[in-house]
């Protein structure tokens, strides 16, 4: 029986709330259909990073490396501009701890959706209208139609709080973020691989499970 276990900086909690789901479901999908040997997952990241300067961010996950056995970076990626301004700032986490401590740089997996955490959360709408308990159409309550949709939103997180509104009415609207953990519970990867940005990370996490000997 092996251990895999996690460290992870995020943007913010709420986006914590989405992806330590995602990441725990997609590697128990991944390992468990191709493993080599037995493995143990846990429910969440062993060690959660602060956000702050690089190098200081560096000199934690070092600190701490004994810990985990990968490294997810997480970053929203905002317009076209800012898109490759933080997914290179991102890689630049990876660079300042394999430098500092010599972490593999294939163990450390950059997660960046294209705009917001939100055009994930969207490319399934039928998980958002069944985490919402809604019956209708996605469409009738103006939600995309599938991942290609989804990463084109400039603000995925306007239409997601608008559809809440939709459904729930204002006096009884729940916070977005609120309903994060429920949908991620209810996706289909299937469907979340038909994003351009969801394929390419997990494309990184295959090559750093391969890394550590877990499939």
């Amino acid at each position: 029986m092996t251990y895999v276990s996690w460290a992870a900086l995020y943007e913010g909690e709420s986006d914590a709330n989405y992806l330590e789901i995602i990441i725990r479901r997609l590697m128990e999908e991944i390992i468990w259909e191709r493993q080599q040997r037995n493995s143990e997952i846990p429910e969440g990241s062993v060690v959660r990073l602060q956000r702050q300067s690089i190098d200081e961010v560096a000199r934690e996950a070092c600190d701490a490396r004994d810990a985990f056995h990968l490294l997810f970076i997480h970053a929203d990626t905002g317009g076209r501009a800012l898109e490759m301004t933080l997914e290179q700032r991102s890689l630049n986490y990876c660079k300042a701890i394999n430098e500092l401590c010599g972490w593999p740089p294939v163990r450390c997996i950059v997660i960046a959706p294209r705009h917001e955490t939100e055009a994930w959360l969207l490319a399934d709408p039928d998980a958002v209208t069944s985490a919402l308990g809604y019956s209708g159409s996605p469409s009738s309550v103006e939600l995309p139609e599938g991942p290609q949709q989804a990463e084109r939103l400039t603000d995925p997180k306007a239409v997601l709080e608008r559809a809440i509104t939709n459904i729930r009415g204002r006096r009884r609207r729940a916070k977005a973020s609120d309903l994060y953990a429920a949908i991620a519970q209810r996706q289909s990867f299937a469907i979340l691989r038909q994003s351009a940005s969801f394929t390419k990370f997990e494309c990184a996490l295959l090559a750093a499970l391969r890394d550590i000997g877990s499939i």
